[in-house]
């Protein structure tokens, strides 16, 4: 093609389809945008999208996966129960141990609240039977001082570790029946210990016993019954030339009312130190049992 024909080719094209950026052939020619069209479809890429249509399963294979995931499931179940019921075995084992701290201390407070009553028992089953044979004279001064100081010896159960228990649900997870029972035999039998305790020995000591005496004690006698005062020697033999002698219907009254007084102390004392007994032998029967049952 020569230069003029060219130039008259180019002069055909629209000015609105040529830009600056529009290359130019070796000629000075745009680009033939109609050549090879088919060679363009050619190469355009083709997706092919994935078929859809599952083919259907046979029974068996459902029935396969079922299986797989219940067993799955149950598999996981067990290991979890498994390992609550460890970590349950382990707290119970520590729960245990702290039991037998509390068996123990309960076991020392039984003791000496059953030493000290069984002492002042002896003791005031002997002053109620000298009263009862006196006559119509008392000497009130002597009595103050064979009765000495006054006080009363309770118990106080100690179960922390029971409460934890049972408000952990720790307790569902004993599996020796025969312990389980012993744990609420000793349960209940300091708890009534501690209720002889509070509901009775202290209420009638408090309410009865003590106001008895000090209605019937003048002043000086009423010194013997405090230990802040027994203890000091010194002021206590100051109060040896003291004399208090009831006669009479005076020496009548004291009798009945604090013979009186000191025969309910009896029987109280009596039930209590029983109460205390039956929940040592609890105590110690326990405190083997789960040293048993850990041993295992």
């Amino acid at each position: 093609m020569t230069e003029e024909e060219a130039i008259n080719k180019n002069e055909n094209i629209s000015p609105e389809l040529v830009s600056d950026e529009t290359p130019l052939n070796q000629e000075n020619e745009l680009p033939n945008q109609t050549e090879n069209p088919t060679s363009q479809i050619e190469n355009m890429e083709v997706h092919h999208h994935p078929d859809l249509h599952h083919k259907q399963k046979k029974w068996k294979e459902y029935l396969l996966e079922f299986a797989m995931i219940f067993l799955a499931v149950t598999m996981g179940f067990f290991a979890e129960q498994i390992r609550e019921r460890h970590v349950e075995k382990e707290r119970l084992h520590n729960y245990f141990g702290s039991m037998v701290l509390d068996i123990e201390s309960n076991i020392v407070a039984l003791d000496s609240a059953i030493n000290e009553n069984s002492k002042m028992t002896l003791k005031y089953d002997l002053i109620v039977k000298k009263i009862n044979t006196q006559g119509d004279t008392i000497n009130r001064k002597d009595f103050a001082q064979n009765m000495g100081a006054l006080w009363y010896r309770g118990f106080t159960n100690r179960n922390e570790t029971f409460e934890q228990m049972k408000s952990s649900g720790s307790l569902r997870y004993i599996d020796d029946f025969k312990l389980l029972t012993a744990i609420m035999q000793y349960v209940r039998a300091t708890n009534f210990a501690q209720y002889r305790t509070e509901h009775f020995e202290q209420k009638y000591y408090t309410e009865l016993f003590l106001p008895t005496l000090y209605k019937n004690y003048d002043l000086t006698c009423k010194f013997f019954l405090d230990t802040a005062y027994t203890n000091d020697h010194t002021f206590i033999n100051t109060l040896n030339n003291h004399s208090d002698i009831l006669n009479g219907k005076d020496a009548e009254i004291f009798k009945q009312d604090v013979g009186g007084a000191l025969m309910l102390r009896l029987e109280r004392m009596r039930v209590s130190v029983t109460a205390y007994k039956i929940a040592k032998e609890h105590c110690n029967s326990l405190k083997e049992l789960i040293k048993h049952y850990q041993d295992e």
